[in-house]
């Protein structure tokens, strides 16, 4: 079953949840006592906020930059974006052991990132990424990574041999909290990488566990947008307000409008000619039926 689910996902189309697991096992790799490989540029590097942790500071400058410069190979976008947050989540988590503040844990990251720079031919080559993170944005994706971890771990065990088949997993509960955060917050980023997990996590269900039944999927994330669907009729109107003017004055649009009013006025002038044209030989008609009664009358009497 291992085997088949491993086919199936090959061409699933969520690759970030793949690329993190090698992402965390090439970390893996530099952690391990048989590798000795040490960055000079590290070597005295001190930082006050690690300190008494599970590695020193020249250990983590050492695996951060190692990192950096496996991502610089790839000369891949998506492998560089999503494994440098990766990294992020691996300094909170593992190496400072959700220790720090998010804050603390960015200025740590931003002093690896500028040694990597100044040292090891960096080029700046992450900055962009680093930069656009915050403490909003680094929450949510230290939940989104988490996700995945428990996911992963349910995955593994699930297709391991002799696994007792299981159709829910601590997934449903974590996802549920999160999908009412990001509603809440009108975080459409956040909500859109829910809807992708919900896709892959479903996907496990039906497919690799055969659990069949609504009750043991993931609900879909519906965000009710409010003010978007009273803002955007509402510029719309004044756009069109604002351009008409413009359009009907100096663009054949306006010569166009007014063809047609004229020729929906002679329209409506002529029906209401041959209405009242009708109404007159109505009344005429009326007329001389009366004096042919009343001559009638005369001739009888």
């Amino acid at each position: 079953m291992k085997v088949l689910y491993n086919a199936i996902l090959k061409y699933f189309k969520n690759d970030f949840a793949r690329s993190y697991k090698e992402y965390k096992k090439e970390l893996d790799s530099y952690i391990s006592p048989s590798d000795p490989v040490n960055i000079h540029s590290c070597n005295e590097y001190v930082n006050q906020n690690i300190k008494g942790l599970k590695y020193d500071a020249s250990k983590v400058c050492t695996i951060t930059v190692r990192f950096l410069s496996h991502l610089k190979e790839k000369h891949n976008t998506f492998d560089q974006e999503n494994g440098y947050k990766y990294l992020y989540y691996w300094l909170s988590v593992e190496a400072l052991e959700s220790k720090l503040s998010i804050e603390n844990t960015l200025d740590l990251y931003k002093d690896l990132n500028k040694i990597f720079n100044n040292e090891n031919d960096g080029h700046n080559i992450f900055d962009k990424y680093i930069n656009q993170m915050n403490k909003y944005t680094c929450n949510n994706l230290k939940k989104f990574i988490y996700l995945y971890e428990v996911f992963n771990k349910f995955e593994s065990e699930q297709t391991s041999k002799g696994a007792q088949k299981k159709c829910t997993s601590d997934c449903v509960d974590l996802y549920t909290t999160y999908v009412d955060e990001c509603k809440k917050a009108y975080d459409y980023d956040f909500c859109n990488n829910l809807k992708i997990f919900r896709e892959q996590y479903n996907f496990f269900i039906q497919k690799a566990q055969f659990c069949e039944g609504d009750q043991y999927l993931l609900p879909p994330v519906e965000i009710f947008d409010t003010v978007r669907m009273v803002i955007v009729p509402f510029v719309l109107i004044l756009i069109t307000f604002l351009i008409s003017p413009l359009l009907y004055k100096f663009t054949p649009v306006g010569p166009w409008i007014r063809h047609i009013l004229v020729k929906k006025r002679n329209v409506r002038d002529n029906i209401i000619q041959e209405q009242d044209h009708i109404l007159h030989n109505y009344e005429m008609n009326k007329d001389d039926s009366k004096k042919r009664y009343y001559m009638l009358s005369y001739n009888s009497s």
